[in-house]
């Protein structure tokens, strides 16, 4: 969920004045020149993937003997996804698959990369410089850029600009030529439940083409791990792509079947319906002390979740409907409008703070975003592959979700309480200074969570989460599921405490226990507040 400008309240954290740095990203714009030397591939399942090696061309990774790949997934003339996959840089071989997505919705996925668990980050000098702490240390990882009209990826293109307001395209006609950007109808994929179904797709389009692509790749493991609005995503894009491997399984399906391994999902806002009312709660007794609004605001915020056709009782109608018609996805709007606007929004006006870590003062963007600067270089895209300028978050695609109601939808703790059920691991980790997408509604969700060992989850306490001797945090953990709350971290967990998450990462795909330094998980786990 990344926010790329805040107004006084309507529409809350759907956009926010652009820092000096993105100023900078947007007056450099120009229009790219096409890629040379891109290599294409037809796979058996009758998809294009076209694509470079950009770290043979100095780009992101560069550890010796670890090859990355980078382009387009064509599903069709107007479907293509961007892709960047990083080999694993110990065993590739049997090293799991790791598919990331950061949230928004229309937000990038190439944020986890660059600043948080990539192979690489971007410094001030619009250098990028090797992260010894990222995931692909332990995992082959694919990052996707989706859906369409996000960070690289397009439907068609066209030559204009990019309106730094709508953070739309716009006809050269109306503002002249400074790029190429990607031109979409952001209604064709609006909801979660299409973009899982869309994201299956192209996932499976890039696998057909992995053997050719990378032939030292031989492990079907995978993992789906995402960030903030992943919340939705997390839990409905596994249940989907479950549920359609199960069909791959018994022959009725045609496709590349996966063994589903572990689903992790950081600051995540999985149901509006429970999570609404921890804002209020973390503006004033969050877990660093800082009262960031007064008395007045906070009972405000708790009014207006509360109040009769508040939040809670629009939340409410929304899941009375089918959310088929265009009069049930108006409620449904109305109803994360209502959410957003008056119960987590007044902390946005008047705190003063930051929306991805309360420590901060609202207008610290922390972390930098120095990585668009640097995916604007001629040399950088050319080795990418790609011929249209580069779009972190597409507001088009933001307001699209949000008109349908996609965000307070129902059917997230649903999907997740159906993954637990099943033979996978599932980690819910929040950094505890993050106020969007805090602690405390995490903490909740988790307790909520209907499922066979949901009263053990709920009985068991928390234990130290250690990695060497340090403690970075706190789990609660039974059997398959686990939550974790990390201390001094905001909204990206990885950034704050890089090593730290790539043990969580680690321990969890291998099925080690978090708590402690850790050891093999062998049946169902349980911790007390004596111990274990």
């Amino acid at each position: 969920m990344r926010i790329s400008w805040v107004p006084l309240l309507p529409a809350v954290a759907a956009l926010a004045v652009p820092s000096d740095d993105s100023l900078e990203a947007f007056f450099r714009r120009q229009l790219p020149e096409h890629p040379t030397d891109v290599k294409t591939i037809k796979t058996s399942n009758n998809v294009t993937i076209r694509y470079k090696e950009p770290g043979k061309e100095g780009v992101c990774e560069t550890t010796p003997g670890v090859n990355s790949y980078a382009g387009y997934v064509d599903l069709s003339p107007t479907e293509h996804t961007f892709f960047w996959f990083f080999e694993a840089r110990h065993d590739p071989e049997n090293a799991p698959i790791t598919l990331w997505l950061n949230g928004g919705p229309g937000s990038d996925s190439l944020i986890g990369l660059f600043e948080e668990l990539g192979p690489c980050g971007v410094n001030k000098k619009n250098e990028s410089y090797i992260n010894k702490n990222s995931w692909n240390e332990v995992s082959n990882m694919l990052f996707l850029s989706q859906p369409l009209g996000v960070g690289f990826s397009y439907a068609e293109k066209a030559a204009g600009t990019l309106n730094p307001i709508t953070g739309s395209y716009e006809d050269p006609s109306f503002a002249g030529i400074d790029g190429r950007y990607p031109v979409i109808n952001a209604t064709a994929v609006d909801t979660t439940v299409l973009a899982a179904k869309a994201t299956w797709e192209v996932l499976q389009g890039f696998l057909g083409g992995l053997p050719k692509l990378d032939s030292k790749i031989k492990s079907k493991s995978f993992n789906l791990w995402t960030e903030s609005y992943g919340g939705h995503y997390g839990p409905a894009f596994f249940d989907h792509f479950y549920e359609e491997n199960l069909k791959i399984a018994n022959g009725t399906q045609d496709g590349i079947q996966l063994d589903f391994n572990t689903l992790g999902i950081i600051n995540g806002i999985i149901d509006e319906g429970i999570q609404a009312k921890y804002y209020p709660e973390f503006a004033v007794n969050n877990s660093y002390g800082i009262k960031a609004i007064n008395e007045t605001v906070y009972n405000y915020m708790k009014f207006a979740n509360e109040m009769p056709n508040g939040c809670q009782d629009q939340i409410a109608t929304c899941k009375l409907t089918n959310r088929t018609s265009v009069s049930d996805l108006a409620l449904c709007a109305e109803a994360g409008n209502m959410c957003r606007d008056n119960v987590e929004g007044p902390y946005y006006v008047f705190s003063g703070r930051g929306t991805y870590d309360i420590r901060h003062p609202s207008d610290d963007p922390t972390p930098e975003s120095y990585y668009q600067n640097y995916l604007a270089k001629d040399s950088v895209m050319n080795a990418l592959g790609v011929d249209v300028n580069y779009t972190q978050s597409n507001n088009e695609v933001y307001f699209a979700f949000q008109q349908t109601g996609d965000f307070v939808w129902p059917n997230f703790l649903e999907d997740l309480e159906d993954i637990l059920s099943r033979p996978v691991r599932v980690a819910l980790i929040y950094g505890d200074a993050d106020y969007i997408c805090n602690w405390f509604g995490g903490e909740a969700i988790s307790l909520a969570a209907k499922y066979k060992h949901s009263k053990q989850f709920q009985k068991a306490g928390y234990a130290p989460f250690l990695v060497d001797g340090v403690e970075y945090g706190e789990t609660r953990e039974y059997g398959n599921f686990s939550f974790t709350r990390v201390y001094e971290a905001g909204h990206e967990v990885p950034y704050y405490q890089p090593e730290a998450s790539l043990q969580l990462f680690n321990r969890f795909w291998l099925n080690w226990a978090q708590v402690g330094d850790s050891y093999p998980v062998f049946g169902a786990i349980a911790y007390s507040d004596q111990g274990f």
